[in-house]
């Protein structure tokens, strides 16, 4: 379990947290929501030790996607993947599961947005951490494309089992990944769920979890 106490921040004058409280239990995936400026980054880069607080957080090794790729633009997808990972059969399995083979050997300026994307993915899920930590990544992406990115991210997800962070605006994409819903606003915790079931839910149950979600989202 990975358990935030007392969790101080602040830029300046504008206090983020005060005192925050959360605990997110292992093996599970949890979307974060919330207006701009809540504090849902301030939150990712406190549990990856990116930024100075007050409070306590449990020390994970994480892994991060970004809303942009941040591949290192003079290394092919392969070279990429090697800084993180040096076993190549786990890597070409990667760009197997990713449908990156045909692309191995490209630079990223080579690469669409959708593919970038991909490997970025793949770097997170090669990498030896405890918490895949995730800010947007799909933000940037068409409807398509988005689809396309979440299915291929849960699929790794199955077989892995990591415990992941996922922060979102789009109500339709947290429903479709996440095991609990967060709604942060002010620095407090507004909303919090944890429904029956998995990520693969039925339809009722999305929808009543999306109501919720946008009243939560609209109403505090």
């Amino acid at each position: 379990m990975i358990e935030i106490k007392d969790l101080c921040k602040s830029y300046g004058e504008n206090e983020v947290y005060k005192n925050f409280n959360l605990n997110l239990e292992e093996g599970k995936i949890t979307c974060i929501l919330g207006e701009s400026g809540s504090g849902k980054t301030t939150l990712l880069n406190v549990i990856a030790g990116l930024t100075k607080f007050s409070g306590g957080v449990t020390n994970v090794r994480c892994s991060y996607i970004f809303q942009t790729p941040r591949i290192v633009p003079n290394l092919t997808v392969y070279g990429n993947l090697a800084l993180i990972c040096k076993d190549g059969a786990r890597i070409e399995d990667m760009l197997k599961r990713l449908r990156l083979s045909d692309k191995r050997d490209s630079y990223p300026v080579k690469l669409s947005g959708g593919q970038a994307q991909r490997v970025a993915i793949a770097r997170a899920f090669l990498y030896d951490g405890d918490v895949i930590l995730m800010d947007e990544p799909f933000s940037s992406l068409d409807l398509k494309l988005k689809a396309e990115l979440t299915e291929l991210f849960l699929g790794l997800w199955r077989s892995d089992g990591r415990t992941a962070v996922f922060v979102t605006h789009d109500v339709d994409e947290a429903v479709a990944v996440a095991h609990r819903f967060l709604v942060i606003n002010g620095g407090k915790i507004v909303y919090d769920k944890t429904p029956l079931g998995v990520p693969s839910r039925n339809f009722e149950e999305s929808e009543l979890i999306r109501r919720e979600l946008i009243s939560a989202l609209i109403n505090n």
